[in-house]
């Protein structure tokens, strides 16, 4: 599965990783790819890399263990 993070923060400095197939999906460009990859912890762990404090969406990477 393909994520990536939103790279507008919310009110709180965070950013938000989604999956590709994600209905909350942000625009191509407010949105930076963070890589495929075959479960949500891996995906996160490299948005944090990045993206400090990036947070899992509640949607789509609801089995995140965050």
């Amino acid at each position: 599965m393909k994520y990536y993070v939103n790279t507008k923060a919310r009110d709180d400095g965070t950013h938000v990783m989604h999956s590709e197939a994600c209905q909350f999906l942000p625009n191509a460009d407010k949105r930076k790819a963070v890589g495929d990859y075959a479960n949500c912890d891996t995906g996160l762990t490299h948005a944090r890399e990045e993206f400090d404090g990036a947070q899992p969406c509640g949607t789509c990477c609801s089995d995140c263990s965050d």
